[in-house]
């Protein structure tokens, strides 16, 4: 169960950070038509911020509170590569925002590796 849990946080979290790049640009496009940046900032920084406790609430549950797996930690590592290295390996296919060098998408795959490398890495519970 914890498998799916961490997989589904792993999705979730992901699908968050492209929501809140296409809701960034929207808020963008507006600021820069009506010259108020206010908003645009506010935004921008409750963003960061929500995105940041959410990729630790799924640090967490990965790494410390689900049962350690090779399977977790292997999705983790590959996702997180694949969707952090995608914009160089692919450059002409890309014209999402999503994919832009300052993208969330792009700042969690890479956390999300490091997610997954800290699963290999981080010694596993002995039972008691």
């Amino acid at each position: 169960m914890s498998k799916i849990i961490s997989f589904a946080g792993l999705v979730t979290t992901l699908i968050m950070a492209y929501v809140c790049d296409l809701l960034i640009d929207a808020i963008r496009v507006k600021a820069l038509i009506s010259f108020v940046f206010a908003p645009y900032l506010w935004f921008a920084g409750i963003i960061n911020l929500f995105l940041a406790i959410l990729l630790l609430l799924l640090t967490w549950y990965v790494v410390f509170r689900a049962d350690k797996s090779m399977l977790v930690s292997s999705l983790f590592a590959i996702i997180g590569l694949a969707l952090t290295f995608v914009s160089a390996m692919v450059p002409p296919l890309i014209s999402q925002a999503a994919f832009a060098p300052n993208s969330h998408v792009l700042y969690v795959a890479a956390f999300v590796t490091v997610i997954g490398i800290a699963g290999f890495v981080i010694p596993r519970r002995l039972s008691s």
